[in-house]
């Protein structure tokens, strides 16, 4: 349990580390620019740092367990309550290593000056309908859950780099919604001085819409849909179909040639 919190705790602390890359350079590029292309600087700068960094030097990061909890409970080797046990804690101490690295970019004064895009791109998110949130989600796990399957099939270092870039880029650009970058920015744009975030925007608002989210895309677009394509449930379910299909066929006996004369016309 103490590895796997401390894995948590370190992985947020990524999530830290690739998004600040994200505000402090890329969203000082020229705001003008950034306000109609949010997504064009995310292609090359911050997320793929932070994902990368928690892949190769380890981390346990919430969305990615999604997959991974629920790809083992249809295997039959975890428990449901295994499954809740593991969510819950690296959700928690992914939200203790975002915290903590909100406090170490306040105190080190990182973001003087420099946070008018944090405080942009916080108004953004805080905006979207609970439904579109939860959809955003959805979308966003899906492509990061990718990253990590592409990324542990790869066999070494560059191949996972590439694995992790497209999938998570593809989500940055698009809009979509992390649970866990989400637990770093909304609380850092309240921490610099966001005129009209609250507690409430953030943890209902964002944070529950985008955890459920985050789930179904990981839980159910990913390990759901692989398990029934390769896994044990798909061997279940034809296995079931076979035994149906021999079930209802009627007891033939020995057949001759004679037997399919009126159909031949004969």
């Amino acid at each position: 349990m103490l590895k796997l919190v401390m894995l948590a705790v370190i992985a947020g602390c990524y999530v830290g580390f690739g998004f600040s890359i994200t505000l402090l350079i890329g969203g000082n590029i020229g705001m003008d620019i950034l306000q109609q292309r949010p997504g064009l600087f995310n292609l090359v700068l911050g997320y793929p740092t932070a994902f990368t960094f928690i892949f190769i030097c380890g981390g346990e990061l919430f969305s990615s367990n999604c997959a991974y909890m629920a790809t083992a409970w249809w295997e039959g080797r975890a428990t449901a309550l295994d499954c809740i046990r593991l969510w819950v804690t690296s959700w928690v101490g992914n939200f203790v290593g975002t915290a903590t690295f909100v406090a170490l970019m306040v105190v080190s004064g990182a973001f003087d000056g420099r946070d008018a895009y944090t405080i942009f791109l916080g108004t953004r998110k805080a905006h979207h309908s609970f439904g579109g949130c939860f959809v955003l989600g959805v979308l966003c796990n899906w492509l990061v859950c990718i990253a990590s399957w592409q990324a542990n099939a790869a066999r070494d270092m560059t191949g996972k780099f590439f694995a992790i870039c497209l999938p998570v880029s593809a989500f940055v650009m698009l809009g979509c919604e992390h649970v866990v970058a989400d637990m770093y920015l909304l609380p850092l744009a309240i921490a610099l001085g966001h005129p009209s975030l609250t507690a409430y925007d953030l943890a209902v608002g964002t944070l529950l819409p985008t955890t459920l989210g985050n789930w179904f895309g990981g839980a159910v677009c990913v390990a759901t849909v692989y398990a029934l394509a390769y896994g044990t449930p798909n061997k279940t379910v034809t296995e079931w179909a076979a035994r149906k299909g021999t079930s209802a066929s009627p007891a033939r006996g020995p057949t001759n040639g004679d037997d399919f004369a009126p159909q031949l016309g004969a």
